[in-house]
Order: structure tokens, then C-alpha cells, then sequence
């Protein structure tokens, strides 16, 4: 009981790593003790997202091949001081076309943060190699006059992406070992097959247990293999670390239908993807290891995942679109600033907390359209949301509600990435509906944090905008919001900003 009060793990079970005499045995101080792991509990943060890095690195590949077969093609140009045919130009650009498919083929751009840097250089320079060699003969049978040039043009260009292989090995390397490309995984179950998979990753640093939980409090342990026992799916539920989970894994036995079921059921509503890891009799882990499972060999049961190209596309949207729209609204800015600050006492932009992407908590940025001393001030808490004819809302703030104009300072919040041009709007940690808590009332609430927020929406454009003052509006906006995640798309987003203005001008019903 002593460790138990200093806050240190208490060991109990031969599976789980403790006996039972260490277990707790008072009810209190081990929900105590498991509040303060929570408390204390760490996950990576600043993290690199594995495959948006390959991307880039192939990317940066492609166009520096391309260069340097250009920069080959001006020197025989250069050399041969007339046009040049276009069977000396062939074997530099089929060397630039080659390079980025081999390493691809090669599997070079899948990160792996445990891979020996050397061993991937090498294997980088055997598949550049490759493609120069065949360049090489290409260029001996087709431009046989000036093949010791081109073979001379084609080592330096092996040899200058070689070095940029070199420079990304150094860079994964760096990043696996400050824990930047690790995933932050949550297991739930605390059994002897969880133990194994906790074990099997101890060697590296590409996965972060940050924790497991497990609904049956009586044979879980204090740890299991250095993990912490951080309680039963309802503290998951509550927990303040969860928007740092990259992902869930479920490691009871899916012999056992009723428990994982019901697990299935109560972890359904979390926006992050909760995966069910099959097979756990036949499990060896010596052969397969967490990263492997928590990268996809499992059964994902709920959660929605978006491709690297997605995200990539959404992200080149809201810089490109948002950047465009902030410039041409400054102007409009400054004058709503500045009547705002004529119209009543008080700052003209306001700050106040939204649940963002994986609920994690951001500040969002508005014109202020209520008096200084309104609730709208306040940057915690339940928020009493605005009705119609609300003595709290100022004269210019009216106009503003009525326009959405109030919301152009978020046009900032996009372009930091906070938010994007089209999503869910971001809600107020807590927010309730009718004297009761959103998320309370719609069991799919959470599923809105699997985008970022938006400035717009598909809920915005089909009449659900404003306060919520019903359980029948809250589920319809949810509805909504759900259903824009499931066909999200870029030629989506640009028909929702299209169709907005029309939306909001056409809004005669709604409080706002």
C-alpha cells in the first residue's frame, strides 16, 4: 500500500506480471492510484505521419531526377552544339521516369523507423543503380556516339540521388529515435496476449503503449509489461489524452462475442480507429509486432480513415482557397473591427475553446458580437447558446450573426490548420442541447471529430445552422455531419464553399 500512495506500480499475476497478494485492495485508493497514471501519462506529440513523409520523399525524388536529366541534357547540348536528336535525349528521360518506380517498386518510401539507415541506402542505391544501368545500355544502342557522356551523366545522377537516400535516412532515423514517427496505441484487454504484443515492441521505439484498460478492474493489473493499468473503458471514454490516441486495439479474444460486443459497442462512438486483433490464439510474437498490427493487420471495427492524397489535397485547398479569401476579406476585417469596437465597449476579436479534430481542444477566433460581460466571453465551460432576440447580442453584432461575417476571423484558424475551409462547425467543449449535454443525446457525436472543423459544412448548406435547441436538431445537424465525412471529397468541399452565400442569403428561420 505504500507504493500504492507514492504513485509507483504495484505488480499482481503471472500473465499480467503481478501476484495477487499485490493487489490492491482497497477499491478507492486503486481508482485513486489509476487517476493519477492517467494524470501522468505521456503520448508524442508533434508526431510524422509515416506515409505523408514517404510521399514527400518520392515527390522530391521524381523532380530531382528530372532535374538533373535536364541539367544532363543541356550539357550534350552544350557538347554537341546543335539541336539535340532525340535518341541521346531518350536515356537520361527514361533514367528520370525509371528511379522514382524502382525505389517505389523496392519499398523504399515505406517508412519503417527500425530499419538500419545504412541498410536502406544501400538498398536505395542498388534500385537507382539499377535504373542507371539500364539507362546506360539504352543509351549504348541507341546513341552509341556519345554513350561514355550520357553513361558519365547517368553515374552522377545515381550518385546525387544516392546521397539524397543518405539524407533521408539521417532524417528517419533522427525522427525515429526522438519518437516523431511512433503511433500512440491504447489497448484494451489485459491479457496474456496483449502482455506478448506489449513486450514484443519494448526493443523499439515505434509504437507508445500509452496505456491499457480493461472493463474487468478485478484481474487487471497495476502494469502489464511496463504499460500502465489506466482504468476501464468509461475512464477511456473521459480521458484527456484520448485526442492524442492514433489508434485503439482491442485484444480480447473474439471467441468471447458478448465482451467484445459490448467493448465494440462502447468504444464505437471515438473518433479514433478501433481495431480488433484477430487470431490471438494463434499469435507469435516473434513474427508479427505492434507496429505491424496497429499499421493494419487487424480487423478495423469503426473509425474512418482518409488516404495520404486526401489529406494532402484538403490541406493544398485550405492553403490555396483560405489564403485568397483572408486577403480579399482584410479589408472587409478592418472596418467590422472597427465598428465593433465603435458599437460597444470591449476588444473587437474574441477567443473561445472548440472541440477540433480528434476532440482535441483549439482556439478559435470571432468577431465579437456580444456585450463584454455575456458568457460569449468565456473561454471554458458549458456554453448557453443564443436565442432569438437575445439581450446579450449588440446592435452590429446582430448584423453580423445574421451574415456569418462574425466568423471570417477563422479564415485564420484554416490557414494555421486548426480548422478547414469544410467540415463540421467546432462546438464548445460540453456544449448542450436543451439542458443536456450534446453528446449525450446523439450517440454518434464524436464521429464529427474524425475531420477538422470547418468554416462551412454540408449540415450549414441544407438549413442546420446555429444553436441547437432540441434533441431533434442536434441529431439531424450530427446526421449531417456524419454523412459529409462519409463522401467527403475535394470536388465535395468546392461544391459546399460554392453553394454557402446562396445558403446563408436564402436563411430566413434560423436563430443566429
Amino acid at each position: 500500500m505504500d507504493a500504492l500512495r507514492a504513485g509507483k506500480a504495484v505488480k499482481t499475476g503471472p500473465a499480467n506480471d503481478f501476484g495477487d497478494e499485490a493487489r490492491p485492495v482497497i477499491a478507492d485508493a486503486a481508482g485513486l492510484a489509476r487517476a493519477h497514471l492517467r494524470a501522468q501519462a505521456r503520448a508524442p506529440q508533434n508526431r510524422i505521419h509515416r506515409r505523408a513523409a514517404g510521399q514527400a520523399f518520392q515527390a522530391i525524388d521524381l523532380v530531382a531526377a528530372l532535374l538533373f536529366a535536364f541539367a544532363g541534357l543541356a550539357t550534350l547540348n552544350g557538347l554537341v552544339g546543335s539541336s539535340l536528336p532525340v535518341n541521346f535525349a531518350l536515356p537520361l528521360l527514361l533514367f528520370s521516369i525509371l528511379t522514382p518506380l524502382g525505389l517505389a517498386l523496392g519499398g523504399i518510401y515505406r517508412i519503417e523507423p527500425s530499419e538500419n539507415p545504412a541498410y536502406r541506402v544501400l538498398r536505395a542505391f542498388i534500385a537507382v543503380g539499377l535504373s542507371g544501368a539500364a539507362a546506360a545500355l539504352l543509351a549504348r544502342f541507341m546513341a552509341p556516339e556519345v554513350a561514355s557522356v550520357l553513361a558519365s551523366a547517368i553515374a552522377v545522377n545515381v550518385l546525387a540521388l544516392t546521397l539524397l537516400h543518405m539524407i533521408y535516412a539521417g532524417f528517419i532515423h533522427h525522427w525515429g529515435r526522438a519518437g516523431r514517427l511512433a503511433r500512440n496505441v491504447v489497448v484494451v484487454g489485459a491479457t496474456p496476449n496483449a502482455r506478448k504484443l506489449i513486450l514484443s515492441n519494448q526493443s523499439n521505439a515505434v509504437i507508445n503503449v500509452v496505456g491499457v484498460f480493461d472493463d474487468r478492474r478485478a484481474r487487471s493489473p497495476a502494469q502489464l509489461a511496463g504499460a500502465p493499468y489506466l482504468g476501464d473503458t468509461d475512464d477511456l471514454l473521459t480521458w484527456s489524452l484520448l485526442p492524442e490516441v492514433d489508434r485503439i486495439v482491442v485484444t480480447v479474444s473474439q471467441k468471447a462475442e458478448d465482451r467484445v460486443r459490448i467493448l465494440l459497442d462502447k468504444l464505437k462512438p471515438l473518433p479514433q480507429p478501433v481495431c480488433l486483433l484477430l487470431d490471438l490464439d494463434g499469435f507469435n510474437p516473434d513474427d508479427t509486432s505492434l507496429d505491424e498490427i496497429a499499421g493494419g493487420r487487424i480487423a478495423k471495427m469503426s473509425g474512418q480513415e482518409f488516404s495520404t492524397g486526401w489529406h494532402f489535397a484538403k490541406r493544398a485547398q485550405d492553403l490555396v482557397l483560405g489564403g485568397v479569401m483572408f486577403v480579399a476579406a482584410l479589408p472587409i476585417m478592418a472596418l467590422i473591427a472597427l465598428l465593433v469596437r465603435l458599437d460597444s465597449q470591449g476588444p473587437a476579436l474574441f477567443r473561445q475553446e472548440r472541440e477540433g479534430f480528434n476532440g482535441r481542444t483549439i482556439t478559435v477566433l470571432k468577431f465579437r458580437t456580444m456585450r463584454q460581460s455575456a458568457s460569449e466571453t468565456a473561454t471554458t465551460g458549458p456554453i448557453r447558446q443564443v436565442e432569438k432576440n437575445d439581450p446579450r447580442v449588440t446592435r452590429v453584432g446582430r448584423v453580423l450573426r445574421l451574415s456569418s461575417l462574425d466568423e471570417l476571423p477563422q479564415l485564420w484558424n484554416v490557414l494555421r490548420g486548426d480548422m478547414s475551409l469544410v467540415g463540421p462547425r467546432p462546438h464548445a467543449p460540453g456544449m448542450r442541447t436543451g439542458g443536456t449535454e450534446t453528446a449525450q443525446i446523439v450517440a454518434d457525436y464524436a464521429h464529427r471529430h474524425r475531420v477538422k472543423p470547418g468554416l462551412t459544412g454540408w449540415a450549414q448548406i441544407h438549413g442546420s445552422r446555429g444553436p441547437l435547441h432540441s434533441p431533434e436538431a442536434a441529431r439531424e445537424r450530427i446526421r449531417l455531419d456524419v454523412d459529409y465525412i462519409t463522401r467527403s471529397n475535394f470536388w465535395l468541399d468546392l461544391s459546399i464553399i460554392a453553394r454557402t452565400l446562396p445558403a446563408l442569403l436564402g436563411d430566413k428561420a434560423n436563430i443566429r
